[in-house]
């Protein structure tokens, strides 16, 4: 797939696609799951974000999915978990 991206492009499966940020060091930037979709107004890339994987403050790699606004708990996410090191964040994962 050839696509134009604001960051490096860490896993591509031709329908989503994990991009490393590239606002930051390797080993500390975030990444963002991106689903491949129509070019349009909002998705100017032919791209959308669902997801990402974060370095939090104390060490642990954070893995979510975007989702509808729940609520019931105010989030717009849901956490997959929470990871020793980068790959296992942003490493596909098998649902619950």
């Amino acid at each position: 797939m050839s696509m134009q991206s604001n960051g490096d492009v860490l896993l591509d499966d031709g329908d989503f696609f994990v991009e490393h940020s590239c606002t930051s060091p390797a080993g500390i930037a975030n990444g963002f799951l991106m689903r491949c979709c129509r070019v349009s107004p909002t998705t100017p890339e032919g791209a959308d974000c669902v997801g990402g994987y974060y370095l939090e403050l104390d060490g642990m790699w954070r893995a979510d999915l975007a989702i509808h606004h729940d609520g019931r708990t105010g989030s717009e996410c849901h956490l997959l978990g929470r990871f020793g090191n980068r790959h296992e964040a942003d490493t596909p994962h098998p649902r619950d």
